[in-house]
């Protein structure tokens, strides 16, 4: 390659900001001239080296008897689309007035790089420098890579709503709360974590879908599911009335009585909502065994819950707990059998 151009990158204009210069910079003298106004306006800035570093190879391949030109390019302090479209406009400029057989990228770090796309789609790059005083070149790179990942966690709703969002809830209800929040915290992380383990977000998905839905189309479900809403928080206030009423010190130990006292209003919310559904499938020539199913496995799970809770307050006799509970596993396993059943018919439909 006999025709070579060294090109220098500052990306988010220091240039322009500490001594006023404006890019593109060309030649070797006018490059000298703004490295040396750079590193005394700000003596620690790393564009300085950069730019005679430019200059060095400039002189390495001007020994070397090749054509040779240098140019440094400065952006926009609003770095990213302002400051890459300032670049390309400058390097179209010169690539108009020397047309080289190959580029040698000049930059000071991770940032600059990312306009390397920008020179390879005009002209061929032989070689990348990249100028880094030595002790803080790790520093540098982590905070890129960092400052990429940041970049991309915004970028992306799931991750943002995960790595952004849960903290900021926590922040906001230790701020309302403080100290005893983090239980509240805790139950929050752990729902999310049953969520994601279980994968129930298609579930929880569809229900929202059904409840608007149901709204919109002025359904009797809809009504049944207010109806289901109401009962569940008088269930959870009349639970939570009933633990404070045995003065327990520690919430977990009034679980037992939460789940005695609330139990059949979770359970009647349940089979109220299971029935406004049945009766829009009937309204709608629909198929109901699947709510039938559903409700038979909310009442076997009401029955199993509620032995649990009373035999370990004691209020139970043994042979009770182990009829009740072999009562709801078998009523759980029907409605399971009855779930498969169904799933392969529509398969098989």
């Amino acid at each position: 390659m006999e025709k070579i151009y060294v090109i220098c990158v500052d990306r988010d204009a220091d240039i322009t900001r500490k001594t006023g210069e404006k890019g593109p910079i060309l030649g070797r003298e006018e490059n000298l001239r703004v490295a040396v106004k750079l590193g005394l306006a700000d003596p620690t800035e790393s564009d300085t080296n950069t730019i005679f570093e430019a200059v060095r190879l400039y002189d390495f391949y001007r020994e070397q008897g090749r054509e040779v030109r240098i140019a440094t390019l400065v952006g926009d302090e609003n770095v990213g689309v302002v400051s890459d479209e300032a670049i390309a406009e400058q390097l179209d400029r010169i690539l108009r007035e020397f047309t080289p057989d190959g580029v040698v990228l000049v930059t000071d770090g991770a940032e600059d790089e990312h306009i390397l796309p920008i020179v390879e789609s005009r002209a061929k790059v032989v070689s990348v420098s990249r100028v880094i005083v030595r002790q803080s070149e790790r520093l540098e790179s982590t905070y890129y890579l960092l400052l990429d990942f940041l970049k991309g966690v915004v970028n992306d709703p799931k991750l943002s709503r995960i790595i952004i969002g849960l903290p900021g809830i926590a922040l906001v209800l230790y701020m309302l709360l403080g100290p005893h929040s983090w239980r509240l915290i805790g139950g929050i992380l752990g729902v999310f974590l049953i969520i994601k383990g279980f994968d129930l977000e298609g579930v929880i998905s569809r229900s929202f879908q059904d409840f608007k839905t149901s709204f919109i189309a002025g359904k009797l479900s809809f009504f049944t599911y207010m109806v289901a809403v109401i009962l569940v928080v008088l269930g959870t206030f009349v639970g939570w009335q009933e633990v404070r009423s045995y003065g327990y010190s520690e919430p977990l130990e009034g679980v037992p009585e939460f789940i005695i006292a609330s139990i059949d209003f979770f359970m009647f919310a349940a089979l109220i909502a299971l029935l406004g559904k049945s009766i829009d499938a009937l309204l709608e020539e629909e198929s109901v065994s699947r709510y039938m199913v559903l409700a038979v496995f909310v009442i076997a799970l009401r029955l199993i819950l509620d032995s649990v809770a009373l035999y370990i307050r004691g209020n139970i006799a043994n042979e009770m707990f182990a009829l009740s509970l072999t009562l709801g596993l078998v009523l759980t396993m029907i409605a399971f059998l009855g779930i498969r059943g169904r799933s392969r018919k529509v398969a098989e439909g």
